[in-house]
């Protein structure tokens, strides 16, 4: 059983990891959503393995329908941001965000 738990770890920081690193090497904001989701979802699996390593599912369920409506705030207002910034810019990049201050 414990093998099998060490194998998920492993995935699930493999796939944190490729969200950091979408977010590293990108400059376009829809990439770093990408980025910020893939990561997330890493988290979400992290917290349904412990979950069911604990046998306490209903908290770990609790607190994955918490995150997922914290991940639709936060895609919402990152994608209002895109939106701003392109009718400003003409662009996606993430260093013309600088232009949204005013």
């Amino acid at each position: 059983m414990t093998g099998y738990f060490a194998l998920d770890w492993y995935f699930i920081t493999l796939i944190f990891f490729a969200g950091m690193y979408c977010m590293l090497v990108s400059r376009s904001l829809i990439r770093q959503l990408i980025g910020l989701e893939i990561m997330s979802k890493s988290c979400l699996l992290g917290i349904i393995s412990t979950g069911a390593l604990t046998n306490n599912l209903a908290l770990s369920q609790a607190l994955i329908i918490m995150m997922i409506v914290i991940e639709a705030v936060v895609v919402a207002v990152g994608l209002s941001l895109l939106v701003k910034n392109y009718r400003l810019t003409g662009s996606i990049d993430i260093w013309s965000l600088d232009n949204l201050k005013g």
